[in-house]
């Protein structure tokens, strides 16, 4: 027991060593030559790039009335509501399938998600008060995230050129893209505010790490998990346990602070989305709970069904799956995961939407430090070659030949092994181009992946050449739509459907329809339009008829499917109204 223990420290302590001189050396700048303005501009140019064809692109998605009111019809209520005296208000919930409505009269915004930084992003309605800002500027924020990640690349990587890649990865990556499509969620900014404290943890910049930490933490609560892994990631593996405590100690204290603020703001007493956690409990100990009690049930379930299963596919697939490789890495990406995996609810584990924002940049990460990995396991299988290469030559002429004097000594220079070329006048080291090679087959294979990602999945991806793409083009049906919005007094409450939710959120009260029908002044209905919150043109149709059946509300205006009523006005035209939506179920 004494040598294996002994035989066990001996090995750890060599790892230690390992890790700490060659895996993980204390950061150190590189020159800025010409090789590193080329590969900035590179990253810039991309960034431009991505941040004009996105920025023309969801904005003519508000413009074709392909927005949504959950969530960016919610998020603009709520910032427009604070610059008019009821902060953070919202009134637009799904009463059919969610359980977020709670009174007509609406909640706060905490009670759903506790998002502080809205706080900073409201005077921008100062200027322009309009969904479109909200939209822009997630754009030009996420754009952002391709410096630290060629940032943390090159210093990663001691290259220029090779960090370009990483950057590219991260601006096509697809559930970037995705959250970036999909609306407007301040969780969404983490994608670069967590790669800019990404960087500046591994610089070990303190004061810049600790305010991107805060601005992370300050767009949802649930960042809290990973900026507390992130303190402990500084303590064990940067051995800075005073600040990584410290950056634990203040994830802990915003966690709490949150669920303060969550608690007095929801009527409830805890958020009104909870519900999509109960299935093991009914408080984050029983949950946690249940999940140590029953691990391989909860596996079972929620890792290897196969849906859960494809969602991790497409978390892991654009970097190649390069990210297992870096489990110290991923590990970060764990309360994350956690929470879309246990949830009752498939948008969260579909792959799509915002809920995978800030795990993009751990996965960012965790692809450049399995690519570090690698190289560092490419030299070491070398240079182990080289050495066995070596000591069977000396074997083979004998002790006493010229070759026994490398016996316990250091194999000679690359240039020395068969095979290896000389320049004229100096020796040609073998290593660089090796690595050169790898680097470049390394990071072909993942940009294919990423590419290949970002077209495969389905009609959802952003990029042109997917397949089933469509872009958001303005048709003359939407281009009606903005005479019934004019028509709709801005001080009036309206409940509307959701394509439509984000061109009247501006009001102190809108509903998402059937919610408000007969408490809203106005109900402005799109026929041949998204039915959502419905599972079925059927069951919207039915709901439609009972309103306009009973006689509270009466169509004031109507054509090629858009019928706006107003509550008691004649109900002359209602039966011409409840045929054109039959008409559209027949055309659905």
């Amino acid at each position: 027991m004494n040598k294996i223990g002994k035989w066990l420290h001996l090995t750890l302590r060599r790892w230690r060593v390992v890790w700490r001189k060659e895996l993980y050396p204390p950061p150190e700048p590189l020159p800025r030559g010409r090789a590193f303005w080329l590969a900035l501009g590179l990253v810039v140019l991309a960034m431009l790039a991505y941040s004009i064809y996105f920025i023309i692109f969801v904005t003519s998605k508000q413009d074709a009335f392909a927005t949504n009111g959950e969530d960016l019809g919610i998020m603009d209520q709520a910032i427009w509501n604070t610059l008019h005296g009821s902060l953070l208000h919202q009134t637009i919930c799904n009463i059919l399938t969610d359980t977020n409505c709670y009174g007509l009269e609406g909640i706060n915004r905490f009670a759903i998600h506790y998002e502080p930084i809205l706080f900073l992003i409201a005077p921008l309605y100062l200027f322009w008060a309009d969904p479109k800002t909200l939209l822009i500027l997630q754009v030009l924020v996420v754009a952002t995230g391709a410096l630290p990640a060629f940032w943390l690349a090159r210093l990663r990587l001691r290259s220029d050129l090779a960090a370009v890649p990483f950057a590219l990865l991260y601006l096509l990556y697809p559930a970037q893209q995705y959250a970036v499509d999909y609306d407007f969620h301040a969780v969404t900014l983490t994608l670069s505010l967590l790669l800019f404290a990404l960087y500046f943890m591994y610089t070990q910049r303190n004061g810049w790490f600790l305010a991107f930490a805060i601005l992370s933490l300050a767009c949802k609560e649930e960042i809290a998990g990973i900026i507390a892994l992130l303190g402990l990631w500084m303590a064990i593996f940067q051995r800075r346990w005073r600040v990584g405590l410290i950056v634990f100690g203040l994830a802990v204290g915003w966690t709490a602070i949150g669920l303060l603020v969550v608690h007095y703001a929801s009527p409830v007493g805890h958020s009104l989305l909870a519900s999509r956690w109960s299935e093991y409990g009914d408080s984050p100990l029983e949950v946690a709970l249940t999940i140590l009690r029953h691990p391989l049930q909860v596996v079972r379930e929620h890792v290897l069904e196969p849906q859960h299963r494809l969602y991790l596919e497409k978390l892991l697939t654009p970097a190649g799956y390069l990210p297992l490789l870096a489990p110290w890495v991923l590990v970060l990406a764990s309360p994350t995961l956690a929470l879309n995996l246990l949830s009752s609810s498939p948008n969260m584990y579909s792959g799509r939407y915002q809920y995978n924002a800030e795990i993009v940049p751990i996965l960012i990460f965790a692809t450049i430090e399995a690519t570090v990995l690698l190289l560092w396991l490419l030299r070491r299988s070398l240079d182990l070659g080289r050495s066995l290469f070596f000591q069977r030559a000396a074997s083979a002429q004998g002790s006493a030949s010229p070759a026994g004097s490398l016996q316990g000594e250091e194999p000679p220079a690359w240039s020395s092994w068969p095979g290896a070329r000389r320049a004229p006048g100096a020796g040609w080291q073998l290593w660089p181009v090796l690595r050169a090679l790898f680097l470049l087959l390394l990071l072909s294979y993942v940009m294919v992946h990423a590419v290949k990602a970002t077209a495969r999945y389905d009609v959802y991806s952003a990029m042109p050449y997917a397949a089933g793409f469509i872009w958001p083009a303005q048709d003359a049906h939407d281009r009606l739509a903005y005479h019934f919005l004019q028509e709709i007094p801005p001080d009036a409450s309206v409940s509307t459907q959701t394509m439509l939710v984000p061109h009247l959120s501006e009001r102190q009260s809108i509903y998402l329809f059937p919610y408000g029908a007969g408490y809203a002044d106005y109900i402005l209905l799109n026929a041949p339009g998204y039915y959502y919150p419905f599972k079925t043109y059927a069951d919207y149709e039915h709901t439609v008829d009972a309103v306009l059946s009973g006689g509270e509300y009466g169509v004031i205006d109507m054509q090629d499917g858009y019928i706006l009523l107003k509550k008691g006005a004649a109900s002359t035209a209602n039966e011409q109204a409840a045929r054109m939506v039959a008409h559209y179920r027949h055309t659905d």
